[in-house]
């Protein structure tokens, strides 16, 4: 057993014993993941474009109207580069990156 797994096997002790205890898992047991809203943006803007929507839309859904309509034609295009970036992160996961990302 590699050391850097072990605190998953002590996780997995952890959660039979609530579970022989009292029949349940303890809602400790499953913490938040702190890229979870990172990763709502990314698998949604991946929906969007397997879906054939375009940037701009995708961005629409993601972060308004409004916005999209004040900050997509800045000339920093950061708006235009988050939704790219999000986008070729989900193809990333999608591909097998996901492996690393359970890890």
């Amino acid at each position: 057993m590699q050391p850097q797994h072990l605190k998953f096997h002590v996780a997995a002790l952890q959660f039979l014993n609530d579970i022989n205890g009292c029949g349940r898992l303890a809602a400790a047991c499953f913490p938040p993941e702190p890229r979870g809203a990172r990763l709502r943006i990314v698998l949604q803007a991946l929906d969007g474009s397997i879906a054939g929507a375009s940037h701009q839309e995708i961005a629409i859904a993601l972060f308004g109207r409004r916005r999209v309509e004040e900050d997509w034609s800045h000339p920093g295009s950061h708006l235009r580069d988050q939704v790219r970036r999000a986008i070729q992160r989900g193809r990333y996961l999608m591909g097998g990156g996901y492996r690393q990302f359970l890890m």
